[in-house]
């Protein structure tokens, strides 16, 4: 007789009392498993992101695939991306929405706070970007909702809202608490529970959005041999674009990633001149974006 196995890490369960649990749904889990998802605030059952927390790292990219190889993506995004409880701009999409703590010095608090009643409200005005603060002397912390769709980062209080561009979210950092921004003259921490899951979202997303871009367009438009024009979606190196240097002109500035074959991710800024591309590795873009080959990769 064949033994059960957790339908999640792949654990054989051993003896009488091996620990697995039967589902409503029919796959076992075992009490570790239970334990991760449970740890993530997930329903206990067998599905996308469920699979995801309780896998090694390394596994993550090829769960993500084979979900989208056997699932619609156009039902994916309706059931992982629901709207949330704020009202967005027409067309966008919220990819995760979560509590968070800002630690801020007093004296930053704007004069005219300011709470905003949904995201399609917001305009450059509103927006504070109040940067946060590591000394404890003159400080505050103020609790709120932090918002990602694929065109900024909200943090939304009762006394301010910051907007940041995508671009400036720092990734693949070891913290599983905070969520961090780096801009040229501010830094902004956010205290959340379980950023590694807010992260595992957001690349989701950006697999099934290059799907559903997919279907109806071509991703790649060519110039001529040494320019050419991406739209949203995943591009691997040599297979779509050759390896070198780019020059980079934004069209529709959403986001623009450089994971390299370690799994390593460099984010572009609107004010770098230029990204390297290098064998193995992989671009992924939420935006659109002319690239110009410039030459070799420097040594």
């Amino acid at each position: 007789m064949a033994r059960k196995v957790c339908d999640f890490c792949l654990t054989e369960g051993k003896g009488l009392f091996s620990g697995l649990e039967k589902l409503k749904d029919g796959h076992y889990i075992c009490r570790n498993c239970r334990s991760k998802i449970e740890k993530y605030g997930l329903p206990v059952k067998y599905d996308t992101f469920q699979c995801l927390v309780t896998a090694q790292p390394h596994m993550q990219d090829m769960i993500m695939t084979a979900w989208l190889e056997n699932h619609s993506a156009d039902q994916i995004l309706y059931d992982l991306y629901p709207l949330p409880d704020i009202l967005l701009h027409e067309g966008e999409h919220c990819l995760n929405a979560i509590e968070a703590t800002q630690t801020i010095q007093k004296d930053d608090l704007p004069e005219e706070l300011y709470h905003a009643n949904s995201i399609a409200e917001i305009r450059k005005k509103n927006i504070a970007d109040v940067p946060s603060t590591s000394s404890r002397t003159g400080s505050m912390k103020v609790k709120g909702m932090l918002y990602e769709t694929e065109v900024a980062l909200y943090f939304i209080s009762d006394s301010y809202v910051n907007c940041h561009r995508l671009g400036y979210v720092l990734k693949d950092r070891d913290e599983t608490d905070r969520i961090m921004v780096q801009t040229k003259k501010k830094s902004f921490t956010y205290i959340v529970k379980n950023a590694d899951l807010f992260f595992l979202r957001e690349r989701m997303y950006r697999k099934v959005n290059g799907v559903l871009n997919n279907k109806d367009t071509n991703l790649i438009y060519i110039s001529n041999d040494n320019e050419v024009t991406i739209t949203p979606g995943i591009y691997d190196i040599p297979k779509n674009l050759r390896p070198g240097k780019y020059e980079v002109k934004p069209v529709n500035a959403l986001g623009l990633h450089v994971r390299d074959q370690l799994g390593r991710v460099t984010d572009y800024y609107e004010d770098d001149i230029s990204i390297d591309l290098s064998a193995g590795g992989s671009l992924e873009s939420t935006g659109e974006y002319k690239l110009k080959w410039i030459g070799e990769m420097d040594e």
